[in-house]
């Protein structure tokens, strides 16, 4: 794994993360600096709970356009203390629990969802409280790939989040 230095980091833990990412043409829009061969096919985001929640997720859809499968064996993000890959699995009495994965797999030529009630990255005790349109940085690290840094913005779930991305990004590289 690369290791990662977020500037801001001894600013305090307001500087973590930003309300807004400069440059970008919108506030609830996803930005990637993510390698060649790797795209966001939707937006990322985290899903806004109460202040009093400790624990939220993050989710977004990824395309791999290499001839490899890609998988992503960690996370990572500033505005968490600990971060953790998960999904959702039936247990043996038919009930859906979340568990913690040892990797997510976007197949070669293929797509992986990360969304709710199926895989995500967990953010688990929160630095601060997150607020609606702030974006929070996300590291998901690619064995024997290059790391994808993400700014994924606060969300309400059903708030537009995860929608497609079919428009003109003026120069950003996704």
């Amino acid at each position: 794994m690369a290791a990662i230095a977020f500037v801001g980091c001894a600013m305090g833990s307001s500087a973590l993360f930003a309300h807004h990412v400069p440059g970008h043409h919108g506030s609830d829009i996803a930005e990637c600096d993510c390698p060649p061969g790797v795209e966001l096919a939707s937006d990322a985001w985290v899903r806004l709970l109460p202040p009093t929640q400790p624990n939220t997720a993050a989710y977004m859809t990824l395309r791999n356009l290499t001839d490899a499968d890609l998988h992503i064996i960690a996370a990572e993000s500033p505005a968490a203390r600990v971060t953790e890959l998960h999904d959702h699995v039936q247990d043996a009495e038919g009930v859906m629990r979340m568990r913690e994965v040892d990797a997510i797999v976007i197949p070669a030529h293929g797509k992986v969802e990360l969304k709710p009630g199926g895989l995500h990255v967990m953010l688990i005790d929160m630095v601060e409280p997150l607020q609606q349109g702030q974006h929070v940085p996300i590291t998901l690290y690619v064995e024997g790939f290059q790391d994808l840094h993400l700014h994924a913005p606060v969300q309400h779930a059903g708030s537009g989040a995860g929608h497609d991305h079919h428009h003109d990004h003026h120069g950003h590289s996704h």
